[in-house]
């Protein structure tokens, strides 16, 4: 089968990182210890586990920086090398043809282990304690899991309680959006308050555009808006009705804050003092730049919740923490959400709205491209100021439905 290997080769990964940290215009995904080979079809090795042909496979922020050498070394554990990447997926049952999407997370259910840890017994998989235990061995999940493979390849494989069937009325399109939402959905639904008024959102991403579609499509409370980077970004928004202001810099950012009612003083040999007044500030940029934003932006008593984090938070100063009370949380998708009183998989929100219409993601969509163009693939994921994208994917197996 085609597939995209990603191996444990540490002189190109150390290249491609060195490159993209300091010449970014010559970087190359070749660079990259990524290639496009062919390789053997993966075989079910326990019980329950089935082979999926892939129909469309997402590029998501994680895989960028896998292979631009950003993503923090601290996962290393998290995988089996080679891997196939790839874990936002749709696919279809070999044999029977089912269409399916993958919660790609590897917990006790699909490892086998009984009694199951704490953390899966509470819906909690992507915090699993047995993540090196049995087969397929180390791994977080299908994506970074050398026996499973992964989505970007024709064929991977997948337990049977990672599959949710997709009603026929569920695009491809739209189905392959559901991992992103649900991390959406988890950064909307775990830190909302009845009182809360003024939400604001940094970064026009897949994560951060998915955000406020779920916030204004589920009807939560309070008021949203976002700070993205790109026009096209804004302009998807203002299609939907979403407040969307383009910042690129701290001086645009001042000016921003202040017609928000924001005060800002200046202290020599410190810079800005902000006080925020957003009640909840959900960062999913992942910079150093929306970190510091996201501090000044957040009122006193207030919530910043990151989707997405910097490698490093040097010249980060974490006084408006303690100072001004501000709570800060991490958001990791694979576990459950509080919806209508109960405690709910992120999939048995989002799937009854996507069969019925109410919710629509395909057009997140923007680009697509089969298994040989990888390179153009990458880059265009990467170049969004040029290329206008926001998901991009790959089409392994299949014409997207």
């Amino acid at each position: 089968m085609n597939a995209l290997l990603f191996r444990h080769d540490v002189p190109r990964y150390l290249a491609s990182r060195s490159v993209y940290r300091v010449a970014r215009r010559l970087w190359s995904v070749r660079l990259a210890p990524l290639d496009h080979v062919r390789l053997p079809l993966p075989e079910p090795a326990a019980a329950d586990w089935v082979r999926l042909g892939v129909r469309l496979a997402g590029i998501c922020g994680t895989d960028l920086n896998l292979v631009t050498g950003r993503d923090s070394l601290y996962l290393e554990p998290e995988a089996s090398y080679p891997f196939v990447p790839g874990h936002e997926l749709v696919g279809e049952i070999d044999g029977d043809r089912t269409r399916v999407v993958v919660w790609s997370v590897l917990g006790c259910r699909a490892r086998g282990t009984d009694p199951a840890c704490r953390a899966c017994r509470l819906g909690w998989e992507g915090l699993c304690e047995r993540r090196t235990g049995a087969w397929p061995g180390p791994g977080l999940g299908i994506g970074f899991n050398r026996e499973t493979g992964g989505g970007w390849a024709e064929t991977c494989l997948a337990h049977r309680s990672q599959l949710w069937t997709l009603p026929h009325t569920v695009s491809d399109a739209d189905a392959v959006l559901l991992d992103p939402a649900a991390t959406a959905l988890a950064a909307v639904l775990r830190t909302e308050t009845p009182a809360q008024e003024r939400t604001l959102v940094i970064g026009g991403g897949t994560i951060g555009l998915l955000v406020a579609h779920l916030h204004a499509n589920l009807g939560r409370p309070g008021a949203c808006e976002l700070i993205v980077r790109h026009a096209f970004q804004r302009d998807w928004a203002a299609r939907y009705g979403y407040a969307a202001t383009v910042l690129r810099s701290d001086a645009e950012f001042r000016d921003w804050a202040s017609a928000r009612g924001m005060s800002a003083q200046r202290v020599t040999g410190y810079g800005w003092v902000f006080r925020g007044v957003f009640d909840r500030v959900i960062d999913a940029a992942g910079s150093q730049r929306s970190v510091r934003w996201g501090l000044a932006a957040t009122r006193p008593g207030g919530r910043l919740v990151s989707v997405a984090a910097p490698t490093t938070l040097a010249g980060i100063d974490p006084t408006p923490l303690w100072y001004r009370e501000i709570t800060w949380r991490g958001i990791y998708v694979y576990g459950p959400v509080p919806w209508e009183g109960e405690s709910v998989h992120p999939f048995a929100v989002l799937l009854p709205r996507l069969a019925s219409g109410s919710l629509v993601l395909r057009g997140l969509l923007t680009h697509t491209f089969p298994l040989a163009d990888y390179v153009q693939a990458i880059r265009t994921a990467l170049t969004r100021d040029s290329s206008g994208a926001i998901k991009v994917a790959f089409t392994p197996a299949a014409t997207v439905s």
